[in-house]
């Protein structure tokens, strides 16, 4: 079998997943590790001191306890989940929010049957007020929970649904609907009253008085959209629509400004046949009760904001090719705070500093400290995790394509390597994304420590290069985004240490429909492809995934071409091997573009080394730490095979009762006439994009 010991160190390296902190130095970090058997991550609670001023950090919670992070209060009380039972409940269904004061033990605040999603905790003088939202299954608590337990005695788990989706990215949706509760000290925990519409999302304000929410209403069919509320939590003042969704946009609640004065809110613009998405931070000004646009002189997507204080405030985005942090005055100027290549997620302003999770594209994420004046950053100088770092040389490559737009790849290389190397191209997802950042499910190092060089390539559409680059694809997404990669990769052949001739394409999401894409029109100039959670047949595709807009953007065109661009139409000219990788509880790229691949696959070229990597209890992403590793296994055995020339070893725990394949060679194939002849690259590509030589 094939021995990585990178690899082993990836799986099994301690990870932090999330950093939180409040406005008074308290900083709780969320650390993922192996369990002992090495079945599963568990989660564990660390102290990072005071805004990761000269203290050690210290444990929280037990290494196995599985503790997950709910709230961090104002006071520097955590407020978490823990997986285990609880003692003496009256239903099994139970499940428990606990408290651990900065000094003193834990213990159980409250319960809920189920459990509960977003918590949310405000200091008040008759004592504690928890905010939080959770499935609503009956009228009260006890009859809620005496229904959970009566359904897991008899054995029933059917749901009667009205309403669309029925399921959401890996979760089936259950009974009941999202509500918003508030309990109070001592007394009963009490619904509030919501608009009509499905609850998504809230934030509270510091009083603990009101809450923006976030209801989604059915525009039109599956086609849906967000609208924000402002409710009183005790009932003394009337719900105020602030920001109502519409044909072309959606919105999004963000947090309250220190004062409640003002509240940042995500303005979408939605992905139409006459508009391409666009993400815009506006702040919506209580007192005059307007919403205006934020950072106006910068062409970015903010992906979380924070604020310095009333007047001020940071965020980060996606910025050429890594994220940048920026500070600014609200509806004034901004400056860019930092400009490092690196990525910066968990951004939070705490006790006069912003703390973050930085990485790079070869370092897992560590705590840092960014002073907000000067952009100066600081490592935190004790955490419960090592620096991960990856081994290998990488070079950031700079393409002009042929309208003059610049494409940002990358290039990961082995750290020492003989002769030129075989490439393994990876297309990232989203569509909307950019290979700006670590990634522990598609390290490119793994790759380059088993003897590849590995071409990382930002294509239009890609975040962090402007609107402009979003729009540059935005609704062609099999045109200009291939003809970019093809143009990187036509670029980075040229060069002696890359051997053009051992080439393999790879990609999930969206990253698998470019590949899908690809393998259709480049012919044999692969020697392999590797598709993971990939859309196949785009018409299907519309009709069985949790997401209306996929429905809204390509299906209801006038003009007709809604499949144009649907890799199905060209599975006779697959010419190359292909490993189909996919997830049973995918409900984002359904299963079944998987299995209609494959039929396709098997259909048009059974001649060829098709493999199909099936996972029936993971999702859209493959987390389970023994999962992540037979991905990776088998991935390089199909590569090393097919490029490398090796023989096919699948990992152990997959079995082997046919290790040479079961397939005919070519010559033995019986080719009928139901066999349809191979389709013609189509017109609107470019022809140098036709896997031909110039």
């Amino acid at each position: 079998m094939i021995e990585n010991t990178y690899l082993d160190q990836l799986i099994g390296a301690a990870r932090i997943t999330d950093l939180t902190a409040n406005r008074n130095g308290d900083v709780v970090a969320s650390v993922r590790t192996l369990s002992s058997d090495g079945s599963k991550y568990r989660n564990q609670l660390f102290s990072m001191g005071v805004a990761g001023e000269n203290f050690s950090y210290w444990p929280l919670t037990a290494s196995d306890s599985g503790a997950q992070l709910l709230a961090l209060s104002a006071a520097g009380e955590i407020y978490f989940s823990l997986d285990k039972e609880i003692d003496g409940a009256e239903f099994d269904c139970e499940k428990g929010v606990y408290s651990l004061p900065r000094r003193g033990e834990p213990q159980l605040a409250f319960t809920f049957p189920g459990g509960i999603d977003h918590l949310e905790v405000r200091g008040r003088a008759s004592g504690e007020l928890f905010i939080f939202s959770a499935d609503a299954v009956d009228r009260d608590f006890e009859s809620a929970a005496q229904l959970i337990d009566d359904r897991k005695k008899q054995g029933v788990s059917a749901v009667l649904h009205d309403e669309f989706p029925t399921r959401f990215w890996d979760k089936d949706k259950g009974i009941g609907e999202k509500a918003l509760f508030v309990k109070e000290l001592d007394k009963r925990i009490r619904r509030i009253e919501l608009p009509s519409g499905v609850l998504t999302d809230f934030t509270v304000d510091r009083t603990g008085r009101r809450a923006m929410v976030n209801i989604k209403r059915e525009l039109r069919g599956v086609h849906e959209r967000n609208h924000i509320f402002l409710v009183d939590l005790f009932g003394k003042e009337e719900t105020v629509l602030l920001c109502e969704g519409n044909e072309r946009e959606s919105f999004e609640v963000a947090n309250f400004s220190p004062s409640d004065r003002r509240a940042f809110i995500y303005r979408h613009s939605h992905w139409l046949q006459d508009q391409t998405m666009k993400v815009e931070l506006c702040i919506y000004d209580f007192e005059k009760k307007e919403l205006t646009t934020q950072l106006c002189d910068q062409d970015i997507w903010v992906t979380k904001a924070v604020w310095i204080d009333d007047n001020n405030f940071a965020a980060v985005a996606d910025y050429q090719g890594a994220s940048a942090i920026f500070r600014s005055v609200v509806d004034g100027e901004s400056k860019q705070l930092t400009d490092d290549q690196n990525n910066y997620s968990s951004l939070n302003y705490s006790r006069g500093r912003l703390v973050a999770l930085c990485d790079n594209h070869q370092q897992a994420p560590y705590p840092v400290r960014i002073n907000d004046d000067t952009g100066t950053v600081s490592d935190f100088p004790d955490a419960p995790v090592n620096k991960f770092t990856a081994p290998g040389r990488l070079e950031k490559l700079t393409t002009v394509v042929e309208d003059g737009t610049s494409i940002t790849s990358w290039l990961a290389l082995p750290e020492h390597s003989d002769g030129p190397l075989p490439l393994v191209v990876f297309a990232h997802g989203g569509p909307w994304g950019s290979w700006n950042a670590w990634t522990y499910r598609w390290n490119p190092w793994v790759f380059t420590e088993a003897g590849f060089a590995v071409l990382l390539p930002d294509p239009g559409i890609s975040t962090g290069y402007g609107q402009q680059m979003i729009e540059r694809g935005g609704h062609s997404i099999g045109a200009e985004p291939y003809a970019d990669i093809m143009a990187v990769i036509d670029d980075v052949v040229q060069r002696e240490d890359i051997d053009g001739e051992r080439m393999a394409f790879m990609g999930g999401s969206y990253g698998g429909y470019m590949t899908n894409w690809v393998a259709g029109q480049q012919g044999e100039r692969f020697k392999c492809y590797v598709t993971h959670a990939s859309i196949w047949n785009q018409e299907h595709m519309y009709f069985t995934t949790d997401n209306g807009g996929w429905h809204e953007w390509m299906w209801e065109s006038e003009d007709n071409v809604r499949n144009i661009y649907s890799p199905h139409q060209f599975a006779q000219n697959i010419q190359a091997p292909m490993l189909v990788i996919h997830g049973d509880k995918d409900y984002r790229v359904p299963i079944s573009q998987a299995h209609m691949l494959w039929f396709d696959l098997k259909r048009y070229s059974s001649h060829l080394d098709h493999k199909f990597l099936y996972f029936p209890d993971e999702g859209h992403w493959i987390l389970r730490p023994g999962n992540s590793k037979i991905w990776y296994q088998t991935v390089l055995a199909f590569l090393k095979k097919h490029v490398m020339g090796e023989e096919f070893e699948a990992p152990r725990l997959l079995g082997n009762p046919h290790p040479q394949g079961r397939y005919q060679k070519p010559e033995e194939q019986v080719v009928t006439s139901m066999l349809p002849i191979i389709q013609p690259v189509p017109e609107f590509l470019p022809e140098h994009q036709s896997g031909k030589d110039e």
